[in-house]
Order: C-alpha cells, then sequence, then structure tokens
C-alpha cells in the first residue's frame, strides 16, 4: 500500500492534472467548432449537422467547467505564475462563451471569428499552466 503525502505529490500535481484537461477539452471544443464552421449550413437542417454542433457546445460548456476549476486549484496553490495563467484562461474561456452565443443569436461570423482566436488564445494560456506546473 502507498500512501500519498505532501512530497510524493507536490502542490503543483492538482494543477498539472486539471490544466492538462483542460487543453484537452479546449483543443476539442476547438476542433469541433472549426469541423462545424467548415461542414455546416446554419440554420442547422441536418442531423449530422446537429450531432456536429452539439459535440462543440457540449465541449465548451466541460471546458467552461474545467476553467473554473483550473482557476480555483490554481489559487489553492499559492503560485501566482500559474494563478494568473489560469485568471486569463478563464477570461478567455468567457470570451469565447460570449462569442459563440453573440454568433448564434446573429449569425453574424465576425462572433465566430471571435470565438475561435478566444479559444486559441485560451488553449496557449492552459498550455502555459501545464509548463510551469511541471
Amino acid at each position: 500500500m502507498i500512501i500519498m503525502t505532501e512530497s510524493r505529490i507536490g502542490r503543483n500535481t492538482p494543477v498539472l492534472i486539471a490544466s492538462s484537461v483542460e487543453t484537452i477539452l479546449l483543443t476539442g471544443a476547438f476542433l469541433a467548432g472549426t469541423a462545424t464552421m467548415l461542414n455546416d449550413n446554419f440554420p442547422i437542417k441536418a442531423t449530422w449537422m446537429a450531432a456536429l454542433l452539439s459535440s462543440h457546445l457540449s465541449l465548451a460548456i466541460l471546458s467552461g467547467l474545467g476553467a473554473v476549476l483550473l482557476f480555483a486549484i490554481s489559487y489553492l496553490s499559492n503560485r501566482k505564475d500559474l494563478f494568473y495563467l489560469s485568471a486569463i484562461t478563464a477570461l478567455f474561456v468567457g470570451l469565447a462563451a460570449g462569442g459563440g452565443l453573440a454568433f448564434y443569436a446573429t449569425y453574424n461570423y465576425m462572433f465566430s471569428y471571435l470565438m475561435a482566436l478566444s479559444f486559441i488564445l485560451a488553449i496557449i494560456c492552459s498550455t502555459g499552466c501545464i509548463a510551469y506546473s511541471v
């Protein structure tokens, strides 16, 4: 039986795990969103289009929850660099959500570009959390 102690786990390990999961979710949401924009016609008329959009929305919601979790865990780690990177990640995920909601309401493709750029910047910041927590 292995007993996990502070010396074995470390205070950055939860941040490493949360930022790794967040990066995977953000990348999945970005790829599903890109596939949605390249293959769908808005408004949605086919079942496969709805499934593609639904996967994008599901991954985006999960990445929003993951960004909040990463922010909370990085706050508890007492590392300012991880805290700032996770705060910026959460900010960009929120900006992506706002752009996505505005796009769905107006079908103005500029909001789609805002969403894509925000996802890319959030991926960069969450990858930075991985690099700094290693």
